[in-house]
């Protein structure tokens, strides 16, 4: 069984000791291990690198699996058995040969339980003998308590006292109840109006799309769309949403609740509307966004 010790020595080895703590992630039958540079987990949102997702160690064997950023590999990142993820990987990745990971991380054997040797045994110091019990400590007399004097004459009880010692008087009998006299009732308002039906929610929109993929933004969350596959991401499940012009290309990226990047890709055929997209998706985010780390 791969242990966090040991992937930790694996992580710092491989991706730089400085935030190796902070880029992996228990999934319960595997780690998840995340792959952006050191300069990304700095805060340097720029530096982020499209393409890599995270990598899967999984716990009973430390095979490492990466499966990229595309939105396709969604399953494998949500698969929370082995087995599951092996069914992901069959229908996801077809033609993957599932007994050959690009890495396996050395597991931690169990240490050998060592049984008693005979020597041990011979040479064992005997049990301490039991102390002899204390002697009985002798009797002591219980403590008598004299009870306070009487005051007043003998064979006589002073009468009851109230508070602060003043002299006791008994309350006289409660009279008739007074009679009840009727409170005016408030009127009644009147009763709600049935609730109308939700309303859809009302937000800014961005749209990019080219031949092959499309990025949709509005108030139900991110939506990609590559080569007729929709992938949707709402808003309580993404993290946070990066964005780049790499040349006539945009590239959004989409940090899920559970650590996965996801992205998309959308080409412009002129560089006016590549600028079109860049200014109004950076609005369009920051609109749903607001309050949120970045």
């Amino acid at each position: 069984m791969l242990t966090s010790r040991h992937l930790a020595e694996w992580v710092s080895a491989r991706y730089g000791p400085r935030h190796a703590d902070r880029r992996i992630r228990d999934l319960g039958f595997a780690w998840s291990v995340d792959t952006q540079p050191d300069a990304y987990h700095d805060g340097d949102t720029s530096a982020m690198t499209y393409g890599n997702g995270p990598d899967i160690v999984v716990k009973r064997t430390g095979a490492v699996w990466q499966f990229g950023s595309s939105p396709m590999m969604l399953p494998l990142y949500e698969a929370r058995t082995e087995e599951e993820l092996r069914r992901s990987m069959a229908k996801v990745m077809p033609g993957a040969d599932l007994d050959r990971p690009r890495e396996t991380v050395q597991t931690s054997a169990p240490a050998p339980i060592l049984a008693p040797t005979a020597t041990a045994t011979a040479t064992a110091a005997p049990a301490p003998a039991p102390a002899p019990a204390p002697a009985p400590a002798s009797p002591v007399a219980p403590l008598t308590t004299a009870a306070p004097p009487m005051v007043g004459a003998p064979g006589t009880v002073p009468p009851p006292t109230g508070v602060f010692g003043a002299p006791y008087e008994p309350t006289p009998p409660p009279g008739p109840a007074p009679a009840a006299v009727p409170v005016p009732l408030a009127p009644v308002p009147p009763a709600p109006a049935p609730m109308a039906a939700h309303a859809p929610a009302v937000g800014p929109e961005f749209a990019a799309a080219d031949t092959k993929n499309a990025v949709l933004v509005d108030p139900q969350g991110v939506c990609f769309d590559q080569e007729g596959r929709h992938v949707a991401f709402a808003w309580p499940e993404i993290r946070t949403v990066h964005h780049t012009v790499r040349g006539m290309c945009l590239m959004v990226g989409v940090v899920h609740a559970n650590g996965a990047f996801y992205e998309c890709r959308v080409s412009a055929k002129r560089q006016a509307r590549v600028r079109e997209w860049s200014t109004h998706l950076p609005q369009v985010l920051a609109f749903y966004l607001a309050g949120r780390p970045a």
